[in-house]
């Protein structure tokens, strides 16, 4: 057998595979027939939408598999904290029943993602109303696809601080809090990612490598927090009650109060320059790691507070292009203008804005002493920036409101 396989090698050539004969042509009749190019068509589409279909439902039940099967995408939150040299008890902070964390690039992850945002949507719609059932199977197939399409977006190469939790709204003890972990971090890249500052070219009084550690322990117990809290609204004030109680257990927990208060430092500091920079002010928990627990709606002022401040910059920023240097950083010129802003009295007209500015001042120039001096230029002529247009009257395109005149309506017919 191997040596007939042999000679139908040698015998063959390249060039043979040019001289071999068409099929033969299809009849036009067939071409032309309109019906029959619809039909086959249609079957094609059949055919295309089975097999669709089929793969849909085998991922969907892998999905439905590994609910029942979390080992197989996730490990205990104590077991994963351990492995990476934290005590391996930390779960007994939490009031959540059980806290696992996946495996970041686990294959399977994408899709046990997936079927548990499936599951809690049903679960917590549910709860609320029988009726739910309908509009809920009709967006079922959406929210499936949604969570697989995210957690294959995950896998891909990006930040290494996207993590996250997901925990129902049951009562804690009978919630399970998954936790998606941070990757393997530098200190440079947590700076980069919660600020933008470059870590790099910055001198801290403790060790890097100690500051890493304890803000890659915070970031997982800042996740495990939010599967104890309230799941339905206060996103504010749980982001910020979720750093304050992380650096709380790490205080309860020992660790050195001079590490623990510059790595406190650094998270509201980076969070400060996140909100004004970035305008995600959802996040921003300075004032809360200042003060301590405060009303929900002090949540709400702060996060509004810094978002005014973001507002306010931005305009400014783009009405005062001219007056910086090509290439200056944002962070420069933001702290530039609200310095502008504080000279000319506009800030004393908005409390809460006032005090994020301060707050971004102050974060501004903590990390410019940090990097000694190089983040900022002191020789900038703060003369060129205008900002007298904050205090003009608004001026409105001038209104067109006149009414054409209605032409005169035919008098009715006498009866």
């Amino acid at each position: 057998m191997l040596d007939n396989l042999k000679k139908k090698f040698k015998d063959f050539k390249l060039r043979d595979i040019f001289k071999r004969k068409a099929g033969p042509p299809i009849p036009q009749e067939l071409l032309d027939n309109k019906p029959l190019q619809k039909a086959i068509v249609k079957r094609h589409r059949r055919k295309v939408l089975k097999r669709l279909g089929g793969i849909f439902m085998a991922s969907a039940m892998l999905s439905t598999g590994l609910q029942y099967t979390p080992g197989l995408v996730s490990v205990k939150f104590d077991d994963f904290m351990a492995g990476r040299g934290y005590a391996d008890n930390l779960s007994q902070h939490f009031h959540t029943g059980e806290i696992r964390v996946y495996d970041r690039f686990n294959p399977l992850y994408p899709f046990h993602r997936a079927g548990r945002e499936v599951a809690i949507e049903w679960h917590e719609n549910m709860k609320i109303s029988r009726f739910a059932a309908i509009p809920l199977a009709v967006a079922t197939p959406f929210i499936y696809w949604g969570g697989l399409t995210s957690g294959f977006g995950d896998m891909l190469p990006g930040s290494e601080l996207d993590a996250y939790s997901m925990a129902n709204n049951d009562k804690p003890a009978d919630r399970v809090n998954f936790i998606r972990p941070p990757g393997e971090f530098s200190l440079n890249s947590f700076l980069a990612d919660f600020s933008g500052v470059d870590g790099g070219k910055l001198t801290f009084k403790n060790d890097r490598q100690d500051l890493r550690d304890v803000l890659f322990a915070f970031t997982m117990l800042h996740e495990a927090r939010h599967g104890d809290q309230e799941k339905l609204a206060n996103a504010n004030a749980n982001e910020s009650d979720a750093d304050l109680y992380a650096f709380k257990v790490l205080q309860a927990r020992g660790v050195d109060p001079a590490l623990l208060r510059e790595a406190a430092t650094i998270v509201a500091h980076a969070r400060t320059l996140n909100a004004v920079l970035g305008g995600d002010a959802s996040h921003v928990s300075t004032f809360t790691l200042q003060r301590g627990s405060g009303r929900i709606f002090d949540g709400y002022q702060d996060a509004a507070a810094f978002k005014r401040l973001h507002d306010v910059l931005g305009e400014a920023d783009v009405r005062n292009d001219l007056a910086f240097p090509p290439r200056m950083p944002a962070g420069q010129r933001y702290l530039y203008l609200t310095l502008a802003m504080e000279q000319e009295g506009l800030l004393d007209e908005d409390a809460g804005m006032k005090k994020a500015a301060v707050a971004y001042v102050n974060a501004i120039n903590y990390f410019n002493n940090a990097s000694g001096g190089a983040m900022i230029d002191p020789k900038f002529d703060m003369s060129k920036i205008d900002l007298s247009y904050l205090t003009q009257k608004y001026k409105p395109v001038p209104d067109k409101l006149n009414v054409p005149a209605a032409a005169p309506k035919a008098p009715k017919p006498n009866s």
